[in-house]
């Protein structure tokens, strides 16, 4: 009797640990689509510094950060690999010629649906099949 017992507790706790490990795993897949990334390059140029970047929240579905001179807002929907953006929103401060317009590539970026892949902490978005945006997750 003691023995049945003790069996059949330790089956019930083996399937409760499998299920909450099929728990963890679905909360860090459903979550791998956020964090704050720092833009490494734009249309194939290295960008210096941490002045453009990706503040992404997966349960509200915006995109938020700093875009070299202004702040910046915008909402995304995803569907398998592609994002689709809301039009960006975000503060008019001028910052000179060349930082304006760093800003407004990396702004264009939101004007219409991109493919979008994560590997590990690195995220990068494709318009046509070409690289437009690589960034890397920024780990505190």
């Amino acid at each position: 009797m003691v023995i049945r017992f003790f069996i059949l507790l330790v089956s019930l706790s083996i399937g409760y640990s499998c299920t909450s490990t099929q728990e963890v795993i679905s909360q860090e897949e459903s979550a791998i689509f956020a964090g704050t990334f720092i833009v490494d390059t734009l249309y194939d140029r290295p960008i210096g510094g941490n002045d453009l970047n990706l503040k992404i929240n997966d349960r509200t579905s915006k995109i938020s950060g700093f875009s070299g001179c202004n702040t910046y807002s915008v909402a995304f929907t995803t569907a398998e690999n592609t994002i689709t953006f809301s039009p960006a929103i975000g503060t008019k401060i001028y910052c000179g010629d060349e930082v304006m317009e760093k800003e407004n590539q990396f702004l264009n970026i939101f004007g219409s649906p991109k493919e979008f892949s994560i590997k590990k902490d690195t995220l990068t978005l494709y318009n046509e099949g070409k690289e437009i945006l690589k960034a890397t997750r920024f780990i505190f």
